[in-house]
């Protein structure tokens, strides 16, 4: 039985008041129960893993992804190898706040390589980037535009805001003599959580 004095409670903890006798449903005695409240689901750890595999199941790309830094004009690095993506270590890692950059080469007319037909993307479109954790980070395609070569779209690169990823390429006209597009293609997402 509970004692029929006045219940202690303890200071930062609430009290629920409980009646009745579970037999006969009628008052018999009062004894107060806490009552927790659940606590808050973990927040999720900012990714610090570097991104090492880049798929785009519409464009049916899977491809490696490179680190690349930026030469002494501050133009971002090329993968050593053309045919893998290159992310801008300078910037944020997929999935952590701020615009993550990941850069691919689209070839040339006739003969396009990983990033050669990024232009055929749609809003809703999935990217999915696979951190050296082995997590898979979900990103959903927002918008496409073209900057000229030399130009950076707002918030490039920016390491605050909500996690991003833009991936860029090159477009436009096609110069022979350089071998040389007049214009960058920029594809901008939005993320969409672990998967």
């Amino acid at each position: 039985m509970y004692p029929d004095g006045p219940v202690t409670t303890l200071p930062g903890i609430e009290y629920l008041q409980v009646s009745g006798n579970n037999l006969s449903g009628k008052p018999h005695n009062s004894v107060s129960l806490p009552v927790v409240e659940p606590a808050p689901p973990p927040e999720p750890k900012v990714p610090t893993a570097a991104p090492v595999q880049l798929l785009i199941p519409s464009l049916d790309v899977h491809r490696a992804v490179e680190k690349v830094g930026v030469d002494q004009f501050g133009v971002m690095n090329l993968p050593s190898n053309a045919w893998n993506a290159g992310w801008y270590k300078g910037g944020p890692v997929p999935g952590a706040p701020g615009d993550a950059v990941i850069e691919g080469h689209a070839g040339y007319p006739g003969k396009p390589m990983i990033f050669g037909k990024l232009v055929k993307l749609q809003p809703g479109d999935r990217i999915i980037v696979v951190l050296g954790d082995g997590t898979r980070r979900l990103f959903l395609v927002v918008s496409t535009s073209r900057v000229p070569v030399g130009a950076a779209p707002k918030g490039f690169a920016e390491p605050y805001g909500l996690p991003r990823l833009t991936l860029i390429t090159c477009t436009g006209h096609f110069d022979k003599a350089s071998y040389s597009y007049s214009e960058r293609l920029v594809v901008e997402t939005k993320y969409a959580g672990l998967i």
